[in-house]
């Protein structure tokens, strides 16, 4: 029960965050760049800390399973980053239903890779798991009956496969011996290079006027340097525990989570974000995710 609990756990806290995130990038940054920049310290600054904390490199560890967490890391960070940049063009609880079909990937990639094996009842939950983020990709255009697919469906479908890999990556790391707490710091410093690299010396001057704005300060410590280690440990942990493809399920359940918040933070007496409340909308949007995390769910139970 642990991983599960831990899994879930990090699932409802990366919904906050995801939340939040969107709220910055809409309303408080100029530009993606700037974010990453924050986001690459958000990383580094508790990596470094766990990484002393802890005594440093282990005697035990190897290169092999510090480029698997090096990997994860990288893998992730690049996916990450696109993952914002589907925020820039689609609703937040939209974008993270679809990124977040990666235990798709993650099922399909460790059957080859690490043995686990999976019964038709799981690949029947695949499809449904799928199927689900095609629908909630699906909007209204140009008139009644009229439907379009999402413009950011493939950049977060790309970004979905990049998260996948990175749990494998992760997983293997955990395999060949490397603690969680390494595993972490690596991984983080890994995601780190990645967003420093997007952000480009002109993101890292950028942010500095930003902060400026306590508001913006005062979300960025929350969402980034507070919550994210916490839940991005959890997630490792139950990584260590479970098998990575029912983990990766488990995790996904964060589409569940990020439209209970969006859709809190969207009523007119809060109003941090502005997604769609309307009937036709909710309702799809509620069809769709009962999909996926049904499928999550029948593939962790099966």
């Amino acid at each position: 029960m642990e991983w599960i609990l831990l899994a879930l756990f990090s699932a409802g806290l990366f919904g906050i965050i995801t939340t939040l995130e969107k709220r910055l990038i809409d309303h408080h940054l100029p530009n993606l760049g700037v974010y990453y920049a924050s986001i690459a310290y958000s990383l580094l600054i508790p990596a470094a800390i766990v990484f002393f904390a802890t005594g440093g490199v282990p005697d035990d560890a190897t290169n092999l399973n510090m480029g698997w967490a090096a990997l994860s890391g990288g893998t992730w960070g690049v996916g990450l980053a696109m993952v914002f940049w589907g925020y820039k063009l689609e609703e937040a609880s939209r974008a993270s239903a679809i990124v977040h079909t990666f235990p798709v990937f993650v099922a399909i990639l460790a059957a080859f890779t690490l043995d686990e094996s999976l019964i038709p009842g799981q690949w029947a939950a695949i499809i449904v798991i799928v199927a689900g983020a095609f629908v909630i990709s699906i909007r209204r255009s140009g008139g009644p009956g009229v439907l379009s697919f999402s413009r950011a469906f493939p950049i977060l479908i790309i970004a979905s496969l990049l998260t996948a890999l990175s749990h494998i990556f992760a997983k293997a790391a955990l395999d060949d011996g490397l603690t969680v707490w390494m595993t972490y710091a690596i991984r983080a410093t890994g995601m780190a290079v990645a967003f420093g690299v997007l952000a480009k010396p002109k993101g890292f001057l950028e942010m500095l006027a930003v902060l400026r704005n306590w508001r913006t300060l005062t979300l960025m410590l929350s969402a980034d340097f507070l919550m994210a280690p916490v839940a991005s440990i959890s997630l490792t942990r139950a990584t260590e525990l479970g098998a990575i493809s029912l983990v990766a399920a488990m995790a996904a359940t964060r589409p569940f989570f990020v439209f209970l918040v969006s859709s809190l933070f969207s009523i007119e007496k809060i109003k941090l974000l502005n997604e769609p409340l309307e009937r036709d909308t909710i309702v799809l949007k509620v069809i769709a995710l009962a999909m996926i995390v049904g499928g999550i769910a029948t593939l962790s139970l099966l």
